[in-house]
């Protein structure tokens, strides 16, 4: 991967890191509410990352993804710009997920501390982990 797109991995990779720890480790702080409360730029910013790499992923190899391929959508992910696109999605989608189970947590007068974790390390994992907690409950 060229040198300019490892930066831009890195950048997209660490921007959810605020977010998650200040949710994990102070998730009832005001600093904490403060942070998630102005989460909406990232997500824009995420977002537009996102239609932008992938649009040049596909520009790139000449052609849309044909999303219906499988064979298609694994070539496709080997070129730099539509890997970074499909990992810009994966970050965007935890830190939405990670903000809604941090905010029905606090409602509910619980922590999701693990779930949380869980979340950001590995997506849906945290998901089905805290949504079997709270159907326990």
């Amino acid at each position: 991967m060229p040198g300019d797109r490892r930066t831009l991995y890195s950048v997209i990779n660490s921007s959810s890191a605020p977010f998650f720890l200040a949710m994990i480790l102070a998730p009832r702080s005001r600093f904490t509410r403060a942070l998630v409360g102005r989460a909406s730029p990232l997500f824009i910013a995420l977002g537009l990352a996102y239609d932008v790499l992938l649009a040049s992923g596909a520009s790139q190899q000449g052609k849309m993804i044909d999303f219906r391929d499988p064979e298609a959508v694994r070539a496709a992910l080997a070129e730099p710009d539509a890997f970074l696109a499909g990992w810009t999605h994966y970050i965007a989608f935890d830190l939405f997920v990670g903000r809604w189970i941090w905010q029905d947590a606090l409602d509910r007068g619980k922590t999701a501390r693990v779930a949380l974790l869980l979340t950001w390390m590995a997506g849906p994992a945290g998901l089905s982990l805290y949504l079997l907690g709270r159907r326990a409950r």
